[in-house]
């Protein structure tokens, strides 16, 4: 016997509604599946693809291939990725290292197969060297087809040894839902390790088996897979939080007390990255609480751009000045403050033995093997310290009469030793402007011209070896209050990839940029000039062309009696404006500042890349140089400030 159950008025039509609401649900996984179906290997990467997004990965620099086929359709579907076709790999490391330096971000590089990924390998070294945070993506063979005879197959794991934070070899792609979610993992996982507890370039190794596309027709296990991955892809992403790098208590407080008891310091600023800039009030701060003097390098961030902050301690003729031996047997520091990465000046060699603490978020930065290090980021570590140097409670002295007493002569004689350095400072500025003056066209004259010109918020980047002395040497504060920021090469100190990571950092920033970089720089990278071509942001490439690498006329080698230089100077005789002209971008060649100065306004108004070819005569830097030296030494022994 049965017996009916009265429903609710309208109880029918809901749950028709509801089961309705279901089919249409299933419908529409069932088309999107359909629609996404491509095969083991593009869900795969799929999977990796949007976990690299979800993790801040926000562009990519691919080069051409086949067995990268599937990372390329995922990225290209991809939501909230950018991506940039480089045909060279060692132009597109390059070009993804140049967005890191200028963004901060973690850039993707992706290449096919076999030796392809070699080509990435100036740009890893330098990536690690200078601690900027790159994600190489190798497509790979499967291990069936490895060391066989296999074409376009080499052993890919560990490619880049000790030069990477981590090396990740996924394996063939696994249909099993928990491989499917480890590989999400995994992509997570290498963008933590670009940034965190080191930043640095991180390899992973993508094998794949074919079909790499997917086909005309999906299959019904094809269609089963991608709805498992898009169940796996709709689940929460893993995500990891990394730590800051906080100044140690006990670190502090001892060098508080040492710069307490030290009348003659200076702060010294090495070459540093873009987020140096956060450091300037701090740093300033610290100059005033301790009356040291801030000898800030051109690619510290602290030397430009301080619109006016502290300038009583800045000195940013440093590097002439301590050229004058007499100046600086005199001026030995009893204390250094080095904030970030060792300096580019040979000069400051000489201090090696003076007591020096070192403040920087990562690495040992002491060459010299005498520093006592505080690992922590510069601004909020630079901050602390002038918190205990200002704090009236920080006071270790028992008697007032004697804590009066020591301190007036402490304030006394940190007075005078940094009007020794103002003095030499006001004596640089005016002999480098009376030398330039009487060589006219030169390097020095050069660098100091494209400084002056660079536009409101622009980013000026420094190559080597020539150009980023030469900048050091020959301009100040003064010559560009309006700076954004300085970008250098000095992780590995290499003059290889400068196009192309000037390209990258214009590409990240859209900021207008302008390199100086030497002749052989340039034609050393001479293909980068290709990532330049598509630039829709102001790029000018000020080339000092002097016929070859002139900074070896500077170094010991070229005082060897009866040397032959053309090894070291390579000189060539090439124009430059032919190879503009294949790239499709603009050429200058200029002899003289008013060439120049046209030059240079064009490029800054002009929406992409310009080679501006200032042709110098060879030789003329280390002629200026030595002229440059006698003047301040001569000038230091007039004013007293030699013995």
């Amino acid at each position: 016997m049965s017996v009916a159950v009265p429903t609710r008025p309208g109880a029918q039509a809901q749950a028709q509604a509801h089961a309705q609401a279901q089919a249409q649900a299933q419908a529409q996984a069932q088309a999107q599946a359909q629609a996404r179906s491509g095969g083991l290997a593009l869900e795969w990467c799929r999977l990796l693809v949007r976990a690299l997004v979800d993790a801040g990965v926000t562009d990519v620099v691919v080069s051409p291939g086949s067995r990268s086929t599937p990372l390329v359709l995922a990225l290209a579907e991809t939501a909230g990725l950018r991506m940039h076709a480089v045909i060279d790999e060692r132009v597109a490391g390059f070009f993804a290292l140049g967005m890191a330096r200028a963004s901060g971000r973690t850039t993707a590089l992706v290449c096919t197969s076999g030796s392809a990924g070699a080509h990435y390998f100036p740009a890893v070294i330098e990536a690690a060297a200078a601690q900027l945070p790159m994600l190489v993506l190798t497509a790979d063979r499967p291990p069936e087809l490895q060391h066989c005879g296999a074409s376009q197959t080499i052993d890919q794991t560990r490619l880049f040894g000790v030069h990477v934070r981590a090396s990740l070899d996924l394996g063939p792609p696994d249909a099993a839902p928990e491989s499917l979610r480890a590989v999400r993992r995994a992509g997570a996982q290498a963008v933590l390790a670009t940034r965190w507890p080191t930043p640095g370039p991180v390899h992973v190794n993508v094998p794949a088996r074919k079909p790499l596309q997917p086909g005309l027709q999906a299959d019904p296990g094809d269609l089963a897979l991608a709805e498992v991955a898009l169940g796996i892809a709709a689940e929460p992403a893993p995500r990891a939080y990394a730590p800051r790098a906080l100044a140690d208590d006990a670190g502090l407080a001892a060098l508080a007390e040492a710069c307490r008891a030290t009348r003659r310091g200076v702060i010294v600023a090495g070459p540093a990255g873009l987020a140096q800039e956060g450091a300037r009030p701090a740093v300033a701060a610290l100059a005033a609480a301790t009356g040291f003097p801030l000898l800030a390098e051109a690619a510290s961030q602290l030397r430009f751009g301080l619109d006016g902050a502290a300038p009583a301690h800045r000195c940013d003729g440093f590097e002439v000045l301590l050229g004058a031996p007499g100046f600086r047997a005199q001026m030995m520091p009893e204390l250094v403050i080095q904030l970030g990465a060792a300096p580019v000046s040979a000069s400051l060699g000489a201090w090696a033995a003076a007591p020096r603490w070192v403040i920087a978020p990562q690495g040992w930065n002491d060459p010299h093997a005498r520093a006592s290090l505080l690992l922590a980021e510069v601004g909020p570590a630079v901050a602390a310290l002038v918190e205990r140097l200002t704090s009236t409670s920080t006071s270790t002295s028992t008697s007032t009469s004697t804590s009066t007493s020591t301190s007036t002569s402490t304030s006394t004689a940190r007075e005078s030793w940094l009007s020794r350095w103002r003095l030499g400072d006001s004596l640089v500025q005016r002999e480098v402007a009376a030398v330039l003056a009487a060589h006219g066209w030169s390097e020095g004259a050069v660098v100091r011209q494209a400084v002056r010109a660079l536009p409101a918020g622009g980013l000026l980047m420094l190559g080597n070896s020539l150009p980023i002395r030469e900048v050091d040497c020959f301009t100040c504060a003064a010559d560009a209050p309006v700076l954004a920021g300085v970008l250098s090469q000095r992780g590995a100190a290499g003059i290889d990839g400068l196009l192309a990571g000037a390209a990258g950092a214009a590409t990240a920033s859209g900021r207008p940029l302008t390199l100086l970089i030497g002749d052989i720089s340039f034609l050393h990278d001479v293909s980068g000039l290709a990532a330049c071509a598509g630039l829709t942001t102001a790029l000018a490439i000020v080339v000092l062309h002097n016929d070859g690498g002139r900074i070896f006329e500077q170094l010991p080698v070229a005082r060897l009696p009866g040397i032959d230089l053309a090894p070291w100077t390579t000189p060539h005789g090439l124009a430059l404006g032919p190879a503009a002209a294949l790239y499709g971008v603009a050429h200058a060649l200029v002899r003289d500042s008013a060439g120049l100065g046209a030059a240079l306004a064009a490029a800054h108004a002009r929406a992409g890349a310009t080679v501006i070819e200032a042709r110098v005569p060879p030789s003329g830097a280390a002629t200026v140089q030595r002229d440059l030296a006698a003047r301040v030494a001569a000038a230091c022994s007039h004013e007293g400030l030699e013995p």
